[in-house]
């Protein structure tokens, strides 16, 4: 029987895929007739041909991407908005299909594994962020792929893979910034020759590549003028756009200052929803929420300040799980879809589970999480509307997705090993019990 289960999968998955185009190719062809774009990719549609042939300048956050991104969209503008929508959708399963395995092949190798049951918990827990991803044209995906094989070859020692493995986070750096959370970590790991790939694979791919396409110079000022709009207001400024959004900063605007929830027209009049329990100044409000993310950085070294003699342990999936849940958490602009990153989380959380190693309530709270993740992320879709018409706002407010990833962070920090230091020995095995001699 079990030799036909991962067909079956496929078939699914391959449906759900087509399924989900015929609904993006209608979806923008009838909005096409309202000069509407319906979501991330059909703006991108709109605005790269401007980029490509007339050296549109940088003014606003239309694209968020900077011009290394542009190659991957830019195939797409040769196709009609709709049916680009369509294709793009198609590709996906090019993504995070490859991405699953890499991740489950990242458990294996670190002398962990998967159960039947914990598959399909994790597959249950990834489907919404994955579809929503589908829906709503997003390219987290994209991002995600090449930094599933960049830690993937990080587990090997030698050079040829460290090399693979800098160039590829880079190239997942390059295309949504929020993977630098990584680059710090592999600085902390003293991997040395991986973070200087890192920076070389910055520099190839932020400059060189994109600049034979389009040119030095212009690649340079487009690269000058997205700094400006997309890295520079959040860095220096403690600027945070979105209140609706599902990250650290934006929870804590959401509820400690004056900020609208989420927007609605009524009688063709804009509507303003609030939830906030109080009105501190924005400004404070982010300082807040840069202290809330520096004590949980401290907080994570502390956790992790134990050396580590490869990344063949149970410890490296744990790790770049709490880290690519920390760059969530950080992010300026985070919502559903960009939660397709707990794919590492759900897969240590998942190890934990099926691990002999580990104490038996760290398994209990690990399948418990599991099972809580899988039961919470259908509230991100729109069966929240069982809660009224606004339950999907309800939903959003309430951040379901974060706290699936702290639930999952908080299995992967109370999980404890037997031996205790068997989380970061290479192939570790449990002792041997004595042999208890027999009475006479």
């Amino acid at each position: 029987m079990q030799r036909y289960v991962t067909p079956i999968v496929l078939a699914v998955v391959l449906m759900a895929t087509i399924i989900v185009a015929v609904q993006a190719h209608q979806k923008v062809a009838h909005e096409m007739t309202r000069q509407k774009h319906i979501d991330a990719f059909d703006s991108y549609m709109k605005v790269v041909p401007k980029f490509i042939h007339n050296h549109k300048p940088y003014r606003s956050a239309r694209f968020p991407l900077p011009p290394f991104a542009m190659l991957f969209v830019a195939p797409f503008t040769l196709l009609s908005r709709p049916d680009a929508q369509a294709a793009w959708v198609l590709c996906k399963p090019f993504f995070f299909i490859p991405i699953f395995f890499l991740t489950w092949s990242i458990i294996k190798r670190s002398g962990g594994s998967l159960e039947p049951a914990a598959i399909a918990l994790i597959i249950a827990g990834w489907f919404f962020p994955v579809i929503g991803d589908m829906q709503e044209g997003q390219m987290n995906l994209l991002m995600l792929l090449p930094l599933a094989l960049g830690l993937w070859f990080a587990q090997d020692s030698k050079v040829r893979n460290q090399i693979l493995a800098g160039l590829f986070v880079a190239a997942a750096i390059c295309i949504k910034v929020t993977p630098l959370a990584f680059l710090a970590y592999f600085l902390f790991r003293r991997r040395w020759i991986l973070s200087a790939f890192i920076f070389i694979g910055g520099v190839l791919w932020l400059f060189v590549v994109p600049g034979i396409f389009f040119g030095f110079g212009q690649n340079m000022l487009w690269m000058h003028q997205w700094t400006n709009i997309m890295i520079t207001p959040y860095i220096l400024h403690d600027t945070i756009k979105f209140p609706n959004g599902e990250s650290i900063p934006e929870l804590v605007l959401r509820f400690f200052s004056h900020e609208p929830a989420w927007k609605t027209f009524s009688h063709g009049h804009l509507v303003l929803h609030y939830v906030n329990i109080a009105s501190i100044p924005p400004a404070t409000a982010h300082m807040i929420a840069r202290v809330i993310l520096l004590i949980i950085a401290i907080a994570g070294i502390i956790w992790a300040r134990r050396s580590v003699k490869d990344f063949h342990c149970r410890r490296y999936p744990l790790e770049i799980a709490c880290i690519g849940a920390f760059m969530l958490w950080a992010s300026e602009r985070t919502w559903v879809p960009h939660y397709v990153t707990l794919i590492f989380a759900l897969m240590a959380v998942g190890m934990i589970a099926c691990d002999s190693l580990a104490t038996l309530r760290s398994r209990k709270i690990a399948w418990w999480s599991l099972l809580a993740v899988a039961l919470l992320m259908p509230f991100t879709s729109e069966l929240a509307r069982i809660f009224g018409p606004n339950g999907r706002h309800y939903t959003d407010c309430a951040d379901v997705v974060i706290w699936c990833s702290f639930i999952l962070v908080g299995a992967i920090l109370a999980a404890k090993f037997n031996p205790p230091g068997a989380y970061a020995a290479p192939d570790a095995v449990p002792a041997p019990a004595a042999a208890t001699p027999s009475a006479v």
